[in-house]
């Protein structure tokens, strides 16, 4: 009987533990997935000080960053002392201007030991077209009116919507002024993290997106790096359809 007993006990001790590394298992797996932009922004509002860390360049944040967020310095031995005044059993919010940067840093903030570490998804060109609060150095902006006004201005226009700073907007820059060129049409540079407003109203949530508008009517647009003959595809195309209008 005794013997029994024993056995009993340690069944449940088994059983225990089994549900204990359940519990940390479930845990560790809701503080690492992925919320949405409108979950982190509610995150963020529900905490006291939150510990918002931008992964950019000084410039980058002095153009825009989050209320409340520091820049990580680039020097590592300064990084890390900036990183060690941060409390690990609170939540860090981490962002770029999309998720490359702020990957690496997340994944190295995991690495240190931090319980809950969340990116911005889609990074700040996302929290900027959802329309979420920045603080920006820029104080005027393009209004939709206008905007409206200048892409009307001619039949067809290439825009590019983008930012200086950004590593695939500099890439694709010479590609669509090369496409621009052969085709004859005319093209136009946004400033997205100086023109906020529109790039919410225009629902620009990633960069660099590149943009064709004939008679002021959107007709094409597509996000990220690609070759200049799909941006030359689009114009010819929509040429085409005004030749047979004619």
């Amino acid at each position: 009987m005794s013997q029994k007993i024993e056995i009993m006990k340690k069944l449940n001790i088994i059983i225990v533990i089994g549900l204990i590394t359940t519990s940390i298992q479930a845990i560790g797996q809701q503080n690492s997935a992925k919320l949405s932009i409108d979950a982190i922004e509610e995150r963020i509002n529900q905490s006291k000080q939150p510990q918002i860390i931008d992964a950019r360049s000084a410039a980058e944040f002095e153009q825009i960053h989050l209320k409340g967020a520091i820049v990580l310095n680039q020097d590592s031995a300064k990084s890390a002392e900036q990183i060690n005044t941060l409390d690990k059993q609170k939540p860090v919010f981490v962002y770029a201007i999309g998720n490359a940067r702020s990957a690496i840093l997340a994944k190295r903030l995991k690495a240190l030991g931090f319980n809950e570490v969340y990116e911005l998804p889609g990074g700040i060109a996302n929290w900027v077209g959802s329309g979420k609060p920045v603080e920006k150095s820029a104080k005027k902006e393009l209004d939709l009116t206008t905007f409206h006004d200048l892409i009307a201005k001619e039949k067809l226009i290439i825009v590019e919507f983008g930012s200086k700073y950004c590593p695939g907007c500099i890439k694709m820059a010479p590609v669509a002024d090369s496409a621009a060129a052969e085709t004859g049409v005319k093209i136009v540079r946004i400033e997205v993290f100086d023109h906020t407003k529109l790039a919410h109203q225009l629902k620009i949530h990633a960069i660099p997106n590149i943009a064709l508008y004939k008679d002021g009517a959107l007709i094409w647009q597509k996000e990220g790096i690609f070759p200049k003959v799909e941006i030359a595809k689009a114009v010819k195309t929509g040429q085409a359809f005004s030749a047979n209008l004619k």
